[in-house]
């Protein structure tokens, strides 16, 4: 079985992608973790450095830098020669795991790319969704103390990474679990046991406390300022996806 942890940056993906990891889905290792911990992760972040390159990689295909924040993302993102590291790289974690996966924010814009190549390798049917969300105006204030971005271009970051996941995976029929990461902090054995057995895999609870405390969700406890109408209808599309992972 292969996992993609998919998610806005600073919306709890790290959180579940230890949760993960630590229950038998391997995410990757000491030496492919990165970035290491840092003062906004302490816990980690659970990122396999390999397949974040790569995303990147395709992205700069289509003139895009993460880090330059801009939230006009290019519409056509493609991989161009980047397919055949595609291909080795998962075939190498394939080999290695009977249960593996990968989290990377950058996904939410190269979903699309990675499905095609699990697609042509056979492994479609092998894989599974997990899609995370968290309050929009919480990120972009997230994103002005860790990047010092305004939150209007936080929150417009945040719309535009959601809503391309979103249009990404709705004409796929990869299997798909959606939640919000506030449920994950309210709900944390329930949600997790929802997760776990969307993906057929034992799920041992003490897990938890590693990775969710009440602390993280600092952002969450200010006042949300009114969103635009893009995150409006973004955040109506997430509501509705997490109803229907939830109650199936």
């Amino acid at each position: 079985m292969i996992v993609i942890v998919v998610g806005m940056h600073r919306s709890g993906t790290s959180a579940v992608a230890g949760i993960l990891h630590l229950n038998g889905i391997s995410m990757g290792s000491d030496k492919t973790f990165r970035p290491k911990p840092l003062p906004q992760n302490p816990k980690g972040f659970y990122e396999n450095y390999s397949f974040r390159k790569i995303s990147d990689k395709i992205l700069a295909c289509s003139g895009y830098k993460v880090k330059s924040f801009n939230p006009v993302i290019p519409e056509e993102v493609t991989v161009g020669k980047i397919t055949g590291k595609m291909t080795n790289l998962i075939h190498l974690n394939e080999s290695d795991h009977g249960k593996w996966g990968w989290k990377d924010p950058r996904v939410c814009l190269t979903l699309h790319c990675w499905l095609d190549v699990l697609d042509s390798m056979n492994l479609i049917n092998e894989t599974r969704i997990v899609f995370v969300s968290r309050d929009g105006a919480s990120v972009a204030r997230s994103l002005t103390r860790r990047d010092g971005l305004s939150t209007e271009v936080g929150l417009r970051l945040w719309s535009a990474y959601n809503r391309r996941a979103l249009n990404l995976l709705n004409p796929r029929s990869v299997q798909t679990f959606h939640f919000a990461y506030e449920t994950l902090l309210a709900e944390p054995e329930s949600l997790c046991g929802k997760l776990f057995r969307f993906l057929a895999t034992d799920f041992d609870s003490s897990v938890i406390g590693t990775f969710i405390d009440p602390d993280l969700n600092r952002s969450g406890r200010e006042k949300s300022e009114s969103l635009t109408s893009e995150a409006a209808e973004v955040t109506e599309r997430l509501t509705k996806l997490e109803a229907e992972s939830l109650a199936s």
